[in-house]
């Protein structure tokens, strides 16, 4: 029987989550906003850190349930540190020139991404299905994505005339502009999962083990919005920082609802389009 005067558990537990969240928080905003301030050989530090730290807390009976998200924190660590290595690089960041070369630069940049969070995850037991990588409630997830997609691509085209000269892009007719609709797809397509496992399937199921879902939707969209900032260009890219977080909100809880991260990736690579758009053109005018 519980006395009238005995202490509820439940600020206590309230008082930890949010110690969670921001212990979370520093580990994920720190990997991301450190990522470009270091240098290639510096850049093994975070990796090394949660490696590290994994092995410690798998080994402590005590800590050993913190280490399935720690693992994962070594896991994004590396993945972005491996991403920065190769896309840096003078033969891959010599492909962006082109159109034809800006889609095998996405092409290689999903596939650093992909590959190594599939491939150390299941060799740690985990599951695709733990990374929302599975097909889910696709009938309802294209039911949305597909109009989303198409939504933002016709908006896009529309931006793109009002905007444009201010990014030094002019006398570009709209005919041109719609031709340039089947590089956008494919790299928007390319963008969207990639962005969404790395951010987002990868923590959201990990995340839940300790925080309410709403922490974890407003953890991993933080998160995201953070991967957006750099410094030398946030004046022109604070629309897209205030994108990622509305949209990170909505595209976690589509990944949820659907239980797949088919439709997320659709809509968040549709999220991308004006930029993109304004990238190509400037690429090719």
């Amino acid at each position: 029987m519980v006395q009238p005067n005995s202490p509820s558990p439940q600020p206590e537990a309230q008082r930890s989550s949010w110690g969670l969240f921001l212990a979370f928080l520093a580990a994920g905003g720190g990997t991301v906003l450190v990522a470009d301030n270091l240098s290639d050989v510096l850049g093994v530090v975070p990796p090394v850190f949660f490696g590290l730290a994994y092995y410690l807390m798998h080994r402590s009976s005590r800590l050993r349930r913190f280490s399935t998200i720690t693992y994962a924190f070594f896991v994004f660590a590396l993945v972005i540190s491996v991403r920065h290595l190769v896309l840096d690089s003078s033969p891959v960041n010599g492909l962006l020139p082109s159109l034809n070369g800006l889609i095998v630069y996405q092409v290689i940049d999903t596939s650093v991404v992909l590959a190594p969070v599939i491939l150390l995850v299941l060799a740690n037991g985990g599951t695709l299905s733990s990374l929302f990588l599975q097909k889910g409630n696709l009938r309802l997830g294209l039911a949305i994505a597909v109009p989303v997609f198409l939504a933002l691509l016709i908006v896009s085209f529309l931006i793109e005339q009002a905007l444009a000269p201010s990014f030094g892009v002019q006398g570009v007719g709209l005919p041109f502009v719609l031709s340039l609709a089947p590089y956008l797809s494919i790299v928007a397509l390319l963008n969207g999962p990639k962005e969404e496992l790395l951010y987002r399937g990868l923590f959201v199921q990990r995340y839940d083990a300790f925080l309410p879902r709403r922490g974890t939707n407003l953890l991993s969209t933080i998160i995201f919005a953070l991967s957006v900032v750099e410094q030398e260009y946030f004046a022109q890219l604070i629309g897209a920082v205030l994108v990622a977080l509305v949209g990170g909100l909505l595209f976690v809880k589509l990944m949820r609802k659907t239980n797949s991260i088919i439709a997320s990736g659709i809509c968040e690579g549709a999220s991308t389009i004006p930029i993109y758009l304004i990238v190509i053109l400037t690429l090719v005018h």
